[in-house]
């Protein structure tokens, strides 16, 4: 196969009229973002609109002329020499007399931007690109294994993480794996992650925030892309649905990767010791619409919808199959009615529901059902060049059913622990300019939970920050609360793990975090970081036992407990022309206790990881070429190794009266320690054109020097001379795997 893709690269030649995405910021002399500024790419005849955050967007040959214009504004022209995404543009008011636009750096305190260029310049696995896969390879940010497309930060679970689209959480679209992509980056290529320093508007999370724009499509002409790949495959469109005033953005995916494990997995039937792939696949559709109604009012709208399913065979006769899918969408109004203020309007909703069934081995089986609506106002205020307000209020509705298969035969699914809660929400925050260097946020969080049980909790935020020249420092504090807990189906995170709300007498979990960090410019081409951070945590959840069958014994089992989280940082950014490299470690440790689990003893939860280091290389060989390649190594995570085996009476492996069970039984969690995980990804891009269309040729590798990193770990028993032993055996999924894809873009 390596030699077809040679010969298919080597075929190609065309030439190359090189186009680059450029992502900026606007804002204004006081700092605040303009939204509903046009810009407009003279050399490419085509523009696009600051959003309510001030972002945009916009493919142009580099170098390029952009205009800047907005009513409120005084028009400005920039010459664009690089693409050094993401940048700000500073604009004048029409009464000042700034003489010029201000483009500069965006330093991290506490954030992380990403952006299509930045994404871009790790390899796209399996010809897919993913806003997930760029944030992981972020200091104080780490994933556990392969088949987990979960982050976790700084020492916390992956499921105290919100997602949101323009400030509104969705449900979190699970697509298996860190290999397949979660967010399509066409649409959803812009996100900034909050790991410290939380505005105060948000909440419910204890761990991170990942806000995520839509990209609001082209007002001015049509434009799409087709990816093939060798794993899924994607149709995307942009354009006006009404020139110069509304616009739409969708993306349609689908995946065959269930074809090939299929093919794959007969060759095994007849090994003794078949490794089988899972059979998966996935759809999804994302979809954006904006509309510019007046000077004063935007509106926009937003919906993803996704649809999974997997069968994973272990052996023979033992297998599991799993169904999910998630549903989110909002509206939004933005109304400015001058340029020291804005309204936010905004509803939304969002669904999930999941089902699973194992056969061959202990009986399980369930679905689980959540769904939510939700609304939010908000009010954005400058009343000063040194003060500037943001406060609003929030509300949520939501409910989860859980449910047992009452008759496999029927496959009927009964409800057998439902539950519902409301949110009210109110915050503010005030953004004060103490002076040149020293910037102050404090705010507030105020949440009444009313549900099986009742909470009031204030959730203060503080951070202050100081900029000099290439240099700055911070220091914040933040509080954070969680009301809704994930019940794991495995001992490891799935999928179709049930999110259920505080049980009654239960308390809200809490963490404290504290951080200090600084950013450094060196010269024109290098940044520096490091950062510190502790993180104290109250009330967190776990269960007193794996209950596998019986949902409707979740709050039974439901304990609180404490824990902790510290660690540091460290990132050294190389942007100099062709060649971007970037090496950051983090030195972490999270440690929980509860008194129901291991007498007591505090332990380390799944998800510490003690080490980590990503090296990231990007090449541009010459303006059609561009190399890749991304190096990870993680220290291994705990799991639970069993004592020892019962047998079960009366049934058995495949009810014929033969192989009984071995049921495994555990005493102490997460007492074994799996080996450290490393991998090399590498890819080669061969951008080309034609007349009216631009063509990407991906072609790489993933896993390059073939690294058996565990994906799945389980433990057998196996008998010699009438002695039984657990042995502890993983299966590998994802070993050295070659790609091919292919991008057109007209």
């Amino acid at each position: 196969m390596a030699r077809w893709f040679i010969i298919l690269f080597t075929l190609i030649s065309f030439s190359l009229d090189a186009q680059t995405l450029v992502m900026g910021k606007v804002i204004a002399n006081s700092g605040e973002p303009v939204s509903g500024v046009n810009i407009y790419c003279m050399e490419n005849k085509n523009g696009t609109t600051t959003d309510s955050l001030g972002f945009f967007q916009l493919e142009c040959t580099i170098p390029c002329t952009l205009e800047f214009s907005h009513v409120n504004y005084k028009s400005e022209t920039y010459k664009l020499t690089k693409s050094d995404a993401p940048f700000v543009v500073t604009l004048r008011n029409k009464q000042n007399n700034l003489k010029e636009v201000v483009v500069r750096a965006v330093p991290a305190s506490g954030r992380i931007l990403s952006s299509i260029k930045n994404i871009e310049r790790i390899p796209a696995i399996l010809g897919e690109q993913d806003v997930l896969k760029y944030l992981a390879t972020m200091p104080g940010i780490v994933t556990t294994n392969a088949l987990n497309s979960g982050i976790y930060v700084r020492g916390g679970n992956s499921n105290e993480n919100g997602f949101l689209i323009n400030n509104m959480v969705i449900a979190y679209p699970d697509h298996l794996t860190g290999v397949l992509s979660t967010f399509d980056p066409y649409i959803l290529g812009n996100s900034t992650l909050f790991k410290s320093g939380f505005p105060a508007r948000y909440n419910s999370f204890l761990s991170s925030y990942i806000n995520m724009r839509p990209d609001p499509g082209n007002k001015y002409k049509h434009e799409g892309e087709v990816t093939i790949g060798l794993v899924s495959s994607a149709l995307k469109a942009k354009g006006p649905i009404i020139k110069n005033h509304t616009s739409f953005a969708v993306s349609a995916r689908t995946s065959y990767l269930q074809h090939i494990s299929k093919l794959y997995n007969r060759s095994m039937d007849n090994e003794q010791n078949p490794n089988y792939m899972p059979e998966y696949s996935f759809s999804d559709i994302t979809a954006s619409i904006d509309s510019r109604l007046s000077d004063k009012w935007k509106a926009s709208a937003f919906g993803l919808f996704s649809i999974d399913h997997m069968k994973m065979k272990i052996s023979e006769h033992v297998q599991y199959i799993f169904d999910w899918h998630t549903f989110s969408g909002n509206i939004n109004a933005s109304y400015t009615p001058t340029s020291k203020e804005q309204w936010d309007f905004q509803f939304g909703g969002k669904n999930t529901y999941s089902e699973g069934d194992a056969f061959g081995s202990i009986p399980m089986g369930g679905g689980n059902r959540h769904y939510a609506l939700l609304g939010q106002i908000s009010y954005n205020r400058k009343l000063s060049d040194k003060i500037n307000i943001n406060t609003g209020s929030k509300f949520e509705y939501s409910r989860f059913e859980t449910a047992n298969k009452s008759n496999e035969r029927e496959n009927l699914l009964i409800k057998s622990s439902d539950r519902d809660f409301n949110l009210y929400e109110i915050y503010m925050d005030i953004n004060y300019r103490l002076n040149h260097n020293f910037t102050l946020n404090i705010g507030g969080n105020y949440q009444y939970y009313h549900g099986d049980t009742r909470a009031h909790t204030f959730s203060p935020r503080a951070k202050i920050s100081y900029t000099n020249n290439k240099t700055t420092l911070w220091a914040d504090y933040a509080k954070t609360v969680q009301y809704l807990s994930l019940y794991p189906y495995f001992t490891v995170k799935t999928p179709i793990d049930i999110w259920y709300p505080l049980a009654k007498n239960t308390k809200p979990a809490i963490c404290h975090q504290y951080s200090i960090g600084v950013n450094q410019e060196i010269g024109q081409t290098l940044s520096f970081y490091a950062g510190l951070f502790y993180k104290d945590m109250r009330n967190v959840k776990d269960f007193a036992s794996d209950i596998q069958t019986e949902y409707s014994a979740l709050t039974d089992n439901l304990i609180q407990g404490k824990g902790y989280a510290k660690g540091m940082e460290f990132d050294l950014t190389l942007n100099h022309h062709a060649l971007y490299a970037r090496a950051n470690y983090t030195l972490s440790e999270s440690k929980r206790k509860f008194a129901e689990i291991n007498n007591g003893r505090s332990f380390f939860p799944p998800y510490d990881v003690k080490h980590n280091v990503v090296l990231n290389l990007s090449y541009e060989i010459s303006p059609r070429f561009l190399l890749n390649t991304l190096w990870t190594f993680s220290s291994g995570v705990y799991t639970t190794f069993p004592k020892g085996m019962v047998v079960a009476q009366n049934i058995t492996e495949i009810q014929t009266g033969e192989n009984p069970v071995l049921i495994p039984v555990y005493t102490d969690r997460y007492n074994y320690k799996l080996p450290d995980n490393h991998r090399l990804d590498a890819s080669l891009d061969y951008k080309f054109s034609g007349k009216k269309t631009f063509y990407k040729l991906s072609i790489g590798a993933y896993n390059v020097y073939n690294q058996s990193n565990p994906s799945f770990v389980y433990f057998q028993a196996e008998t010699t001379r009438n002695l039984t032993k657990i042995i502890p055996k993983s299966k590998v999924m994802l070993p050295f795997i070659p790609y091919l894809s292919l991008r057109i873009n007209w």
